[in-house]
């Protein structure tokens, strides 16, 4: 599936109504959108709206899934500092994390370590990759 199919579903969902599986199409629209090298610019707008979506639908899976890809984008973003947005990004998904091995979420404990891996990578802190 293109992005454009991947959102397509997100309106459809929206417009008959399935709101599960339009947050499920929409975030899989922003995983794909940041593995695939869109614009983060872009994205961090994208994800500011969806998110907050998100969590007004009550999809809170899904929610969480696009607050992992959206501190990493926002890092990514704003760096100037690389270490202290690493930090703090951890310090932030701590609550994440900890939220997702409670509900034995392996899906938001992966993809909190695979963006944690491509940002310590694009920071160059290679032994945190």
């Amino acid at each position: 599936l293109s992005l454009k199919d991947i959102l397509h579903g997100y309106k459809m969902g929206m417009k008959i109504g399935d709101i599960e599986s339009a947050m499920y199409n929409a975030s899989s629209y922003l995983m794909n959108s940041f593995y695939s090298g869109r614009s983060l610019v872009h994205l961090k707008r994208e994800l500011d709206n969806f998110e907050r979506h998100m969590f007004e639908y009550k999809q809170i899976v899904q929610g969480r899934l696009a607050s992992v890809i959206h501190q990493v984008v926002s890092n990514l973003v704003n760096s100037k500092d690389s270490l202290l947005l690493m930090i703090s990004k951890n310090m932030e998904q701590e609550g994440i994390l900890a939220q997702a091995i409670k509900d034995s979420n392996d899906q938001i404990i992966c993809h909190i370590y695979i963006s944690g891996g491509i940002e310590a990578y694009i920071f160059g802190r290679y032994e945190l990759a």
